[in-house]
């Protein structure tokens, strides 16, 4: 996550990426321009009621004892939702309908496939970051959604990997007996730290392999795992270190500490 300080030297697109309509002045005489009225939404990230204060809301709207004109000083609004998981492959409609005001104008999703030259989603995602109005920063929930989908995409992409591997296909048959008692076992064991040695092998083959995709996700356990192995490596390759060298950013520089703690 990069934050650049200096805004004079930034190029004028990252001031935003649609031009304004009205900045010439022949287009407000054009006939066919719909005009739309200024409105204002409270709350819009739904960050400043909690989840008791909604729930009692409803409690109240519901209650037998109310009158209709009690019932009716507030609307409640039920949005439901699917029951089938949304695609977040090659979707652009995915951000653009969790967070309608921050693609406020439509275009601009990540991986449109209507665009002529393709643009990763990490670059993407970190060309929306430097926006000069910083909407997609102090947004309390965009970064981390954000950070999950690339968490995901890594951790299937490596998976992938691995599944065509010949040593996995030998230990696929065995993976496949696993059956749920098994896996429940496991995590009690892993959340209580307990190291069970009468597990089976599949078991162990299938945590093995875990450790091996999760090594290479960023921000996962077993990536620290992962780089303090390949530390120990270093050390026991070419000896001990004499001087240490530790970079520790600070805390009060993070977008979370600075925008969404405020």
């Amino acid at each position: 996550m990069e934050q650049i300080l200096n805004d004079k030297e930034v190029p004028s697109e990252r001031a935003g990426y649609i031009p304004d309509p009205l900045s010439n002045s022949t287009e407000l005489n054009i006939s066919n321009v719909i005009p739309v009225n200024n409105s204002a939404v409270l709350d819009v990230n739904g960050s400043s009621m909690s989840s008791e204060e909604i729930n009692n809301c409803l409690l109240n709207k519901i209650k037998n004892g109310g009158t209709n004109d009690e019932m009716n000083v507030e609307n409640v609004y039920l949005i439901p939702h699917s029951s089938k998981p949304v695609n977040e492959y090659f979707n652009p409609k995915l951000l653009a309908g969790l967070y309608p005001t921050l693609f406020c104008y439509g275009p601009g999703e990540p991986e449109d496939q209507s665009r002529p030259l393709t643009i990763n989603l990490r670059e993407h995602i970190r060309y929306l970051l430097c926006y000069n109005d910083r909407r997609f920063e102090t947004n309390h929930s965009f970064i981390f959604v954000v950070f999950n989908l690339l968490q995901r995409r890594d951790a299937c992409f490596h998976a992938q990997l691995i599944a065509t591997k010949p040593y996995f296909r030998s230990s696929a048959q065995e993976i496949h007996s696993l059956n749920t008692s098994d896996i429940e076992a496991a995590l009690k064991d892993i959340s209580t730290r307990t190291n069970n040695k009468g597990s089976n092998k599949a078991l162990g083959k299938l945590v093995n392999h875990m450790k091996t995709i999760g090594g290479r996700v960023m921000g996962s356990a077993y990536s620290r795992t992962s780089l303090r192995t390949h530390l120990h490596a270093m050390i026991f390759n070419q000896s001990l270190p004499n001087i240490f060298l530790t970079l520790n950013p600070a805390d009060i520089h993070s977008p979370v500490a600075l925008y969404i703690l405020q």
